[in-house]
Parts: structure tokens; C-alpha cells; sequence
């Protein structure tokens, strides 16, 4: 029995059978797992693959709303997203809901999107555009938030070009509306605006604005604003190149205050050097903070009477050819002074200034008065009032003076009745406590010395604001009612896209 035991013990026939089906049995495990991982892997790539698709039809459902909100701009007289109509289809406008475009097909890339529209509260050129990818069970949802901005020098308060080496905005001054300045003459570190005093750039409403010219002026929009409807200019500073200085108690904007009807802080900054001055960023009070640079890239070029223009040498020249221009004898009637008390009536089809000796001014098309010959309007005496009716631009070629209140006559008047004065030179107030309404255009440079009251928009390379605290105050409606001929008249939108989330 024991010799039987042993052999037992000893015995290893079959062994092989059991390694070897050991083996197999580890090999068949290995080969399903290494199944599993090249299964799974496969899944998650096509997946990712998928989502890559996705994302890019998602990308042209995001191009062709884009597309739609463009025409919707170029196409509409009046444009805005908030009334009702996005280029062709009647949708929206909702604040609180996202509202689908309805195009009639939707299929790109063997996938679909649906694009949808939430508008901003108070906004017309300002909206959030959604895109949602879609295919084989995937999607991709892509946020971008859209804003459109004039090219139009008119929708400014201040629009300021090149310049040379130094400020081109100084001085102590309250603008109200949005500015602009694109500082293409200044070197790196030099101050596009330098203010002082009391001084605030860009108030975003009519604070100190007289109850006279109040009544003349649209009411300004309203918007939600910290749970207030409130009154905004929608104001905006932007600054290509060159440093913003705020010293003294100078601001751009205010902090915000509630219970009033007014919005203080400024929709946006945008400057591209950013801040000096004894203030700095302390007396800026933004919505978007102060850190964003200039946004509009290249877009934006100032305006001159020597560009050319088609069929003519210079945009001058085309106002000259299209307007109505003065005898020698009619141009020295105007540089002697144009007063209340002025009486004469110059002019033809394309174009006619005249005054009646009681202080009514009418201007209807483009006047043109040649041969460097200077314009002032001055008051006689104590009697220093002008209210003007109609639309028209006045094209000087020599200097302007403007020292008498310039009002557009009646209630509500401004600017349905809207004068535009234009010149290759200089325009200068100089006479203190004058209201002036109208746009005004100088190549040169604008000098403000005493305490004026500007309703419109100047546009200049220069300017200088002195120390008696001018104020100027845009009317958002101009660029919407331009005079005949005035420069600048047909610019265009620019869709700046911020890609915020996806």
C-alpha cells in the first residue's frame, strides 16, 4: 500500500492538461479585457468624434444667426433686436427666455442645430445667441454674446481722431455720452485725455442739463438697472491708443445711487493703456470694469473732407459740387457776423441759410461758403439767442465762431431740426453761459473757453475744454437724423462677438 501511495504522489500525468488549461483560461481573460478596452475605447472615441462634429455644426448654426442678427442692422432704417423682427422673422424679443430663429432647414454635417435669441434687458444692439449641435444623440451648445456698434461718428458725444503728441481731450469738462478716441498720433505712454477739476467723462445721463434745452431733446431710453428702471445715455468710453488721466475729483461715470431715475455708471470701458492721473482706475466707474482694451480693431478711421469720394477729388469737393455755394459778396455777409438782428436770405435748391432780423435762422440742405472765408455767429448787445428751424449743413472753409445761444425752435425740436456745421479749420466757443444744439465737425481742433452748453456731438482731432467747466450732451437719436452732406453720414455697423462660454 505504501509503494501504491507513493506512485500516486509521484505521478504527474495529466499536469500539462491542467497548465495548459490554466493558460488558456488566463489568456482567454486577458483577450476579453484587452476586447473590453478597444470596445470602450472605440466608444469614447467615436464619441469624442462626435461631439467634434457637434461643436462644429454648432459653430455654423452660431455663423448663420450671426448673419441674420447683421442684416437685421444693415437692412432696418431703425435698427434694433428688441422690436420684433430679426431680419425676416417675427420673433421675440424676451429677456427671460431663450426664442428659437425658425429657419426652414437646419441639416449640416448629417447633424441639425437650433439657434435661439435672449435679449438684454434696455439693450437694442446687445443679445445673447445660442447654438445647440446636433447628431447622432450628441450635442454641443455654444453661448456668444453680441453687440453691435456704429461706425457712425454721430453716436458719440465726443469723437476724437490722430492728434499730435499730448492730450487730445484736456481740461475740465462734463461730457455726457458716449466718447471715442482714437489717438493714432500719440506715442506709447502719452495721455489721449487729460482732465482735471471736477471734470467727468462719459455720464451716462442728463444731470445738469437746463430744463430749456430738456424740453427740446427726445426723453432718454430706460433700462433695468439694480431693480430700478432708470433713464441711460447707454454711454461708453473707447481708446485705442493713449492713456486716460483723471486727477483732481474728475470721473469717467459715477458710482451708483439708487432711488433716483437716472443710471450713473457707464455701460463700458474699453482702453487699450489704461489710466494715470492722481485718480487712476479709483475714479472709474464701469460696468465692465477697467481691464478690457479696445475693441473695435480697425474699423474706425476719422473722417476728413480730403478723403476721396466717388466722381470727386475729396469729400469737399463733393459737398462743393452738390451744395449750394456763396458769392464772394453772400460769404462776406456771414463772416461779418451772423446776429439776431442779421437779416438776409441766401441760397437755391441744394441748399439756403437765411435770417429774418428777429433771431430765426432757417437751414435747409448743404451750404457752401468758399474761398477761406471765416463764419461767426455773434450776438448783438445784450441779445445773444438764434433758434434755428430745418436741416442742413453748413460747409466752411475757413474758421467758425459760435458765440451765441443756438437753439432749435419749439418743444420736442432736436433734432428733427438739426444744423451741421463742417471745416478743415478750427470752431471755437467763446462766450459764457450759451446754450448751442447741433453737430459740429472741425479737422483741426475745437476750443471750448468758457462755460458753454453743447447739445449734439463734436467731432475733431483736438480739443480743448479750458477751465470753466463746459458740459456736452449727446443725443442718442442724432446719427438717426443726420443734415444733408454731413461727413461721416455713411458709415456703418461693426458686430464685436465676445465667445463666452460652450
Amino acid at each position: 500500500m505504501k509503494k501504491q501511495l507513493l506512485k500516486r504522489l509521484t505521478d504527474t500525468k495529466g499536469s500539462a492538461f491542467l497548465i495548459s488549461y490554466f493558460a488558456i483560461v488566463v489568456l482567454l481573460g486577458l483577450g476579453a479585457t484587452f476586447l473590453l478596452l478597444v470596445t470602450g475605447e472605440s466608444r469614447v472615441s467615436e464619441r469624442q468624434r462626435l461631439t467634434t462634429v457637434a461643436f462644429h455644426i454648432a459653430e455654423a448654426g452660431i455663423e448663420r444667426g450671426l448673419n441674420e442678427l447683421r442684416e437685421d442692422f444693415v437692412n432696418d432704417t431703425s435698427p434694433s433686436w428688441a422690436d420684433g423682427l430679426i431680419n425676416t422673422y417675427t420673433i421675440g424679443p424676451n429677456t427671460g427666455t431663450y426664442y428659437t430663429i425658425p429657419f426652414s432647414s437646419t441639416v449640416f454635417n448629417s447633424g441639425s442645430y437650433v439657434v435661439e435669441l435672449l435679449n438684454v434687458s434696455g439693450a437694442v444692439d446687445d443679445i445673447w445667441l445660442r447654438s445647440t449641435g446636433i447628431i447622432s444623440g450628441v450635442t454641443h451648445t455654444i453661448d456668444v454674446y453680441v453687440r453691435m456698434v456704429s461706425l457712425s461718428p454721430w453716436e458719440y458725444a465726443i469723437f476724437a481722431g490722430a492728434g499730435a503728441s499730448g492730450a487730445m481731450v484736456n481740461g475740465n469738462v462734463d461730457i455726457r455720452g458716449s466718447v471715442i478716441v482714437l489717438g493714432s498720433g500719440l506715442s506709447p505712454g502719452d495721455y489721449a485725455i487729460d482732465l482735471g477739476g471736477t471734470a467727468e467723462l462719459v455720464g451716462n445721463n442728463y444731470n445738469g442739463l437746463s430744463g430749456t434745452i430738456t424740453a427740446k431733446v427726445p426723453a432718454l431710453p430706460t433700462v433695468s438697472f439694480g431693480g430700478e428702471t432708470v433713464e441711460t445715455l447707454n454711454a461708453t468710453l473707447r481708446v485705442k491708443q493713449g492713456l486716460v488721466g483723471l486727477s483732481g475729483s474728475s470721473t469717467v461715470g459715477e458710482s451708483n445711487a439708487t432711488g433716483n431715475a437716472v443710471k450713473e455708471t457707464v455701460d463700458g470701458v474699453f482702453v487699450t493703456e489704461g489710466f494715470g492721473g492722481s485718480q487712476g482706475t479709483s475714479g472709474v466707474h464701469s460696468d465692465n470694469g477697467v481691464t478690457e482694451a479696445y475693441d473695435l480693431g480697425g474699423a474706425v478711421t476719422f473722417p476728413s473732407l480730403s478723403d476721396p469720394y466717388p466722381g470727386h477729388a475729396s469729400y469737399q469737393a463733393y459737398l462743393q459740387s452738390t451744395g449750394y455755394t456763396l458769392t464772394a459778396a453772400e460769404a462776406a455777409v456771414l463772416s461779418s457776423g451772423i446776429k439776431p438782428t442779421s437779416s438776409f436770405s441766401f441760397g437755391d435748391a441744394n441748399g439756403s441759410i437765411s435770417v429774418d432780423g428777429s433771431g430765426n435762422l432757417a437751414i435747409d440742405g448743404v451750404v457752401y461758403v468758399d474761398s477761406g472765408a471765416d463764419v461767426n455767429f455773434e450776438k448783438d448787445g445784450s441779445n445773444k439767442t438764434i433758434n434755428y428751424t430745418g436741416t442742413g449743413s453748413l460747409l466752411v472753409t475757413g474758421n467758425v465762431q459760435i458765440d451765441v445761444n443756438l437753439y432749435t425752435a419749439g418743444n420736442n425740436s432736436f433734432p428733427n431740426n438739426i444744423m451741421g456745421i463742417m471745416t478743415p479749420n478750427n470752431i471755437g466757443f467763446n462766450e459764457a453761459n450759451i446754450d448751442v444744439m447741433g453737430i459740429f465737425y472741425a479737422e483741426n481742433s475745437v476750443v471750448v473757453q468758457k462755460q458753454t452748453d453743447i447739445m449734439g456731438t463734436i467731432v475733431s482731432n483736438y480739443f480743448d475744454m479750458g477751465t470753466n467747466v463746459p458740459s456736452i450732451f449727446q443725443v442718442p437719436d442724432t446719427a438717426n437724423n443726420l443734415p444733408p452732406g454731413m461727413i461721416g453720414g455713411n458709415a456703418t455697423w461693426y458686430m464685436v462677438v465676445g465667445w463666452l462660454k460652450s
